[in-house]
């Protein structure tokens, strides 16, 4: 072969060759594809066990802060009896005193 002669290629290299190109761009995209949904789906896996965790511990904290708040109340109306207590006495002598008829 001389420097002008043009290398030649046979047609069932070059289809092979195509064919094989053909069939790793398909394997990249795939592998692509793949790591792409994993990383979706392990988005989607976190949101959804983070929302899990919300809602185990949501109801914890609406409990733990319904107890602090009767706590709070209980405080609240022990001083509101202490404090009408005499009042109630007053009352109590007096239907007493009206039922006696003296």
């Amino acid at each position: 072969m001389g420097s002008n002669e043009k290398w030649m290629v046979p047609l069932e290299v070059l289809a092979v060759y195509e064919k094989k190109l053909r069939e790793a761009t398909i394997a990249v995209q795939d592998r692509l594809f793949l790591q792409t949904k994993e990383v979706i789906e392990s988005e989607s896996f976190a949101r959804i066990l983070s929302r899990k965790v919300l809602m185990q511990e949501q109801p914890n904290q609406i409990r733990e802060a319904m107890m602090k708040g009767y706590v709070e109340m209980s405080h609240i109306n022990l001083s509101i009896a202490s404090e009408c207590l005499h009042a109630e006495y007053e009352a109590q002598h007096t239907v007493e005193r009206l039922v006696s008829g003296g």
